[in-house]
């Protein structure tokens, strides 16, 4: 079966919710970039992080977390209008690294801090990054919820009302979670989310590290609505993976019983090396929804264009800012990779 209705008979038990992308966000996070792994492209690469902080600054409050070391730099560089926080960091990936905020029953919002162990082993030092996620809900005076279970916060998505979008080749992949079965993953999905509902895709073995994120592949645009990422290829092993998650997508259900719409955009064309091998992240579909605005990526590409319109047209109530990354893309993520809502 490519799906499995968890719903189960939780009787007046109190569960957490995780909000949609699209709800209100009190702020967005990030995390300012310092690695040595960046070499000379990395004054480039602050350039760009900088572009996308104040483009989401437009919508919402933008609040940054940087090492002390490079704390002054980033005030500098940022302005006025972005806060600076102060806090070990290794990797600049907050999307995975940082807590998933959810609510509470009672209104209250709670990060829920997975077990981050570097993509699987992928990067060679994320001790900072493994304690990040509690450090900052801690900081912040936030109630701190614990998984086991080895997760990326780009390898889920929510619709807000119990479904969820993730990947066979994350969720199960021995480098992450051995022996972990389907039943078990579910029911630590409903625990700390509080989901009714998995949508398993294929994923992708053969992307390093991330190893097949959602966030690469498709987003819930609203309920019942998914925007699907299609090949920039039309054969080959890039298309034939595309194919087997688009397969496995049509004909789905959410949670509520919907029957999924599928909108489409193209990735971008595959022209451009990586750095290292992480490969050239060529996601339009990896951005990073707003209050009001969709941030989202541009590379200097064929494709910009009609990206964006495919955007506009999958969100007609919100404001389109495209930000050139074709740097941050060299290292294999896009803006939904550097960035993390905290719900109103």
């Amino acid at each position: 079966m490519n799906s499995i209705d968890t719903k189960t008979q939780l009787g007046a038990a109190a569960k957490p919710r995780w909000p949609a992308e699209w709800e209100p966000h009190e702020c967005c996070w990030m995390v300012w970039p310092d690695s040595a792994g960046w070499g000379q492209r990395l004054e480039a690469v602050e350039r760009e992080y900088v572009a996308v902080a104040h483009a989401i600054g437009r919508y919402e409050p933008v609040r940054m977390i940087a090492n002390p070391r490079s704390a002054a730099k980033a005030k500098r560089m940022l302005g006025a209008g972005v806060d600076v926080v102060e806090l070990p960091v290794s990797d600049s990936w907050f999307r995975d690294s940082g807590p998933t905020f959810v609510k509470q029953p009672d209104g209250g919002v709670s990060g829920l801090c997975w077990r981050f162990n570097g993509w699987g082993g992928a990067a060679p030092d994320f001790t900072d990054d493994a304690r990040l996620a509690r450090r900052l809900v801690s900081g912040l005076g936030l109630d701190a919820g614990t998984s086991a279970m080895a997760m990326e916060g780009g390898a889920i998505f929510s619709d807000g009302e119990g479904t969820l979008l993730t990947t066979d080749t994350v969720v199960f992949n021995p480098n992450r979670n051995p022996g972990l079965t389907r039943e078990h993953a579910e029911a630590e999905f409903r625990r700390t989310l509080g989901v009714e509902k998995v949508i398993w895709l294929p994923g992708n073995d053969a992307e390093f590290g991330t190893n097949g994120h959602i966030d690469g592949i498709a987003t819930f645009v609203r309920p019942g609505v998914v925007l699907f990422e299609l090949s920039s290829e039309d054969s080959g092993p890039s298309f034939e993976t595309t194919m087997k998650n688009l397969r496995a997508l049509e004909g789905q259900t959410d949670a509520k019983g919907r029957k999924l719409d599928l909108l489409f955009i193209r990735e971008g064309e595959r022209l451009r090396a990586g750095n290292g091998d992480w490969g050239y992240s060529i996601s339009y579909v990896n951005f990073y929804i707003a209050n009001g605005g969709i941030v989202m990526p541009r590379f200097d590409l064929p494709g910009d264009d009609a990206a964006r319109d495919a955007v506009a047209a999958a969100f007609p109530d919100h404001a389109i800012t495209q930000v050139n990354i074709a740097t941050i893309a060299a290292g294999g993520g896009g803006i939904h990779c550097i960035t993390q809502q905290q719900p109103r």
